[in-house]
């Protein structure tokens, strides 16, 4: 069985998205893009956004429909402001 064309997301490439991903690596950030795995993640960093995630990784939420990882959270990183 075929799937339908709206179901299929494209590869994540081009020239935002490159910037973006090497921006992101580079200043040690971290973004809900990534934590959560959004299945829009290419769509939105081709476009040049992005959702940064302050504090670190971890939530302290602990929401069933997400995949960012849950606890207590770590220290603070007194020189993210600076990165991001």
């Amino acid at each position: 069985m075929r799937k339908p064309r709206w179901i299929k997301s494209p590869v994540p490439i081009g020239k935002n998205f490159t910037k973006l991903k090497s921006l992101v690596a580079q200043n040690k950030l971290n973004t809900v893009c990534e934590e959560a795995k959004c299945p829009n993640l290419g769509e939105c960093w081709g476009l040049g956004t992005l959702t940064f995630m302050i504090l670190g990784d971890t939530c302290t939420r602990s929401c069933g429909f997400c995949a960012v990882k849950t606890g207590a959270g770590l220290n603070i990183d007194y020189l993210e402001p600076k990165r991001l």
